[in-house]
């Protein structure tokens, strides 16, 4: 008798083992997408080239979670950007634009350590235009609405959804010996979520001042917009502060968003000597006309002031027509002027402004900057 139950208790503990590895899962993703792009002025004079990630960004991965028991669960997510017109890295050689691993809980929420993104990234920017693409977003990305930064050396964590909030905090260590702040990089954001109506607001900032100005959080990239994150490193800090809201009625989606974003050097780099101040506002509209056919148009003003002072007025439109669920033919155009100055590439001198769509490419040298892209993306 004894050795029948023994026997059914085997039984029952291989099910249920077999029953939790049923709940374990690995999921492989990606998106591909390629256009045709026309520059008007891009750096020095006109461009027709293939162009990737003009709607979004072309990426693959894979994430993952294990059932633990109790509503606990062990998550992982590894991400890969690449070009597709070259086959080579996106990120500056990374091999991971996103690496990282956890425990998430049903009750408390889910902690990760890794690369990742901030929270002002998860909460804020998916209610904002730049879902549409980086035409939308600011020039040259100077507030990271387009997410060019994710921070190494990251512990995040991002609460459960409590009556429609939802915040995530951050915190990267620096690993400098002898000092711990440098290099760090920390943040905090908040989601609010009632039908229709989305309002978020969240807050970033980041040194750079290690070794060769290397800090946890990624540069925005240079397009002569924002100050020494290209060929020279930014010895120093940048502070983003973001609100954003969205309404969701019927067909109609609006956007509206203001932020605030400072770099601030340590050294001085001559002309860019003090603290830069970045004010951005922007507006939205998506029209799903159809239910494969979506229409936007939007509008960013970015100013600048400091040691140099620009403006930037840009306006985008797309057009999007899903052929399946997966796969999407688009037509985008973007515009841009540009007054007042800015800083070289090296921050020795001030230079005049040039246009700049969004986050797509090089800054015109002129004062305006016109961009036209037809393209497909597909999703896996």
């Amino acid at each position: 008798m004894r050795k029948h139950t023994l026997g059914i208790l085997s039984i029952i503990m291989l099910a249920v083992a077999s029953g939790a590895k049923a709940q374990s899962s690995v999921t492989l993703y990606g998106t591909i997408d390629d256009a045709v792009a026309y520059y008007n002025n891009t750096g020095h004079g006109s461009v027709l080239q293939l162009q990737g990630g003009d709607l979004d960004t072309d990426k693959w991965g894979l994430k993952g979670t294990e059932d633990l028991g109790g509503g606990l669960s062990a998550v992982f997510h590894l991400e890969n950007w690449f070009d597709i017109n070259t086959g080579s890295l996106a990120q500056a050689g990374a091999l991971w634009t996103l690496a990282y691993v956890g425990l998430a809980s049903d009750s408390f929420g889910t902690l990760t350590l890794g690369r990742q993104y901030d929270p002002t990234v998860d909460l804020v920017q998916p209610i904002t235009a730049d879902g549409y693409g980086p035409a939308f977003t600011t020039p040259g990305d100077a507030d990271n609405n387009d997410n060019s930064i994710r921070v190494s050396n990251a512990i995040k964590y991002a609460s459960p959804t409590y009556a429609g909030f939802q915040y995530e905090l951050l915190y990267a260590l620096g690993g400098v010996a002898g000092n711990t702040t440098a290099g760090q990089t920390y943040s905090a954001a908040v989601l609010y979520g009632n039908g229709g109506f989305s309002l978020a607001a969240g807050y970033l900032f980041a040194k750079s001042n290690g070794a060769g100005g290397a800090g946890t959080a990624d540069p925005i990239q240079n397009n002569s917009v924002t100050p020494l994150d290209g060929t020279v490193a930014l010895v120093g800090s940048r502070q983003i502060a973001q609100i954003a809201a969205q309404y969701v009625i019927g067909p109609l989606t609006a956007n509206v968003r203001y932020s605030n974003a400072q770099y601030k050097p340590y050294v001085s780099f001559g002309a860019f000597d003090r603290t830069e101040n970045f004010n951005i506002g922007a507006t939205s509209l998506g029209y799903q006309a159809t239910p494969d056919e979506l229409l936007t148009i939007g509008y960013t003003y970015t100013k600048s002031s400091g040691a140099a002072s620009a403006t930037y007025n840009s306006v985008a439109a797309s057009s999007q027509y899903s052929v399946s669920k997966r796969t999407t033919l688009y037509a985008t155009a973007g515009y841009t002027h540009a007054s007042g100055s800015t800083f070289s590439s090296d921050g020795t001198t001030i230079v005049p402004a040039g246009g700049a769509v969004g986050d797509l490419t090089s800054s015109s040298s002129t004062p305006n900057q016109v961009a036209l892209m037809v393209g497909i993306l597909h999703r896996f």
